[in-house]
Parts: C-alpha cells; sequence; structure tokens
C-alpha cells in the first residue's frame, strides 16, 4: 500500500499546500514517490511550522530525505527514529541546542544537517549513529564536545565553520581517515602541521 493516505493526513496538519514534485530540490518544496507510491523525499523547509512538526510525517516509514529548514523547531522529538530509512535530515536555520537520544536507532541515516541553530556543544550522540557519515555544523556556537565525533566509526566529513572554537582534538582523528574537516572562522590555535589523517582540512 502506498503512501497517499499519509500525505492527506499531513496536509490536513500542515498550514501550507503541499505538493507532489518528480524531483524535491533545495529551492522545490514538496513530496516525492517512488513507482510503489511510497514517499521518499519530503520538503518543507520555510513551511511556518512555527516549533511544531506534524505527527503524521513520522508514519512515513520509507522516506529517504527530510528537509524541514526555517521552522523556527526548538527540539527534535524521540519519534523521529520511527522514520527508519531515513538517510538525510536537513534541519538548518531553526532553535536547536540538543539532539534526542533515538538517533542512534536510526540505521541508515547518513547526512546530518544542523547548521545555522543553536549548539553550544558537539551532543555525545553523534558519535553513536550507526551510520552518519556527514555531519554539519556551520554557524552555531559550538566552544566544545568535538570529541564525541571521534567516538564514530563513521564520519567521515565534519563542518563546523562559524563557531566558538578554541581547539580541537587532532589526536583523536588518529586512524579515522576524515576525508573533510572544516574549521574555518573559528579561533583554534593548535593546528597541526601536518596531519596524514584529514585529507582536506581548512581553517
Amino acid at each position: 500500500m502506498g503512501d497517499i493516505h499519509i500525505i492527506e493526513e499531513l496536509r490536513n496538519q500542515l498550514p501550507k499546500k503541499l505538493k507532489e514534485v518528480k524531483r524535491v530540490t533545495w529551492f522545490l518544496r514538496g513530496y516525492q514517490l517512488n513507482d510503489l507510491g511510497h514517499v521518499t523525499h519530503l520538503s518543507i523547509s520555510k513551511f511556518g511550522l512555527q516549533g511544531q512538526w506534524p505527527k503524521a510525517l513520522f508514519k512515513l516509514e520509507h522516506l529517504e530525505f527530510l528537509d524541514i529548514q526555517d521552522n523556527e523547531i526548538t527540539a527534535i522529538p524521540t519519534e523521529i527514529s520511527n522514520l527508519k530509512s531515513l538517510k538525510c535530515l536537513d534541519i538548518r536555520v531553526n532553535q536547536l541546542s540538543s539532539l534526542p537520544t533515538s538517533l542512534v536507532k536510526m540505521p541508515m541515516l547518513e547526512k546530518l544537517y544542523l547548521g545555522d541553530n543553536a549548539f553550544q556543544k558537539i551532543p555525545v550522540v553523534v558519535g553513536s549513529c550507526p551510520s552518519l557519515c556527514t555531519i554539519d555544523f556551520t554557524n552555531n556556537l559550538v566552544s566544545k564536545g568535538c570529541e564525541h565525533l571521534f567516538n564514530s566509526k563513521t564520519i567521515k566529513n565534519i563542518y563546523l565553520k562559524q563557531n566558538e572554537l578554541t581547539s580541537f582534538p587532532f589526536h583523536l582523528t588518529e586512524g579515522k581517515n576524515i576525508e573533510d574537516l572544516n574549521l574555518m572562522e573559528n579561533q583554534v590555535s593548535n593546528i597541526p602541521e601536518e596531519n596524514k589523517n584529514i585529507a582536506n582540512l581548512l581553517y
């Protein structure tokens, strides 16, 4: 059975009109169906949610990509773990300062975009997400907690541009083979002259 009935429920919970699109992009809002009638992509950025998550969203068990930027969101509900197929969560430009521990129950989550929020530290939970590869904290208030990133066996791309870092645990990159580490627009004073474990270091 497809997700059309869930879409109708979702429409009733959203303040703006939701339409089907053939290919969801960052500037085109709506939902995308696969050949089985399952919603795989949903973009409801700037939808005027005022921090409220529509409950029907958590029924979309085939959802792979969710863009929920710029909706005055202050917290991610624990029910986010119902989205077992989710690969990418884009929740930039909101008011988040923490993450739910239920993220560890999302086996497919690879990309987590948290830029332009209110994080002051890296949450412990990011190091336990089983498939997380890319994490973005650009333009937050992060000053500590970076060591938690290296508890992960999968994180390869770390974006910390424009935060409040004064140091970074480079010694923990040993054996991690980090592809991208962006520390631009911070005040990190312990940049090593050479680090073979980071392919692309920006500072």
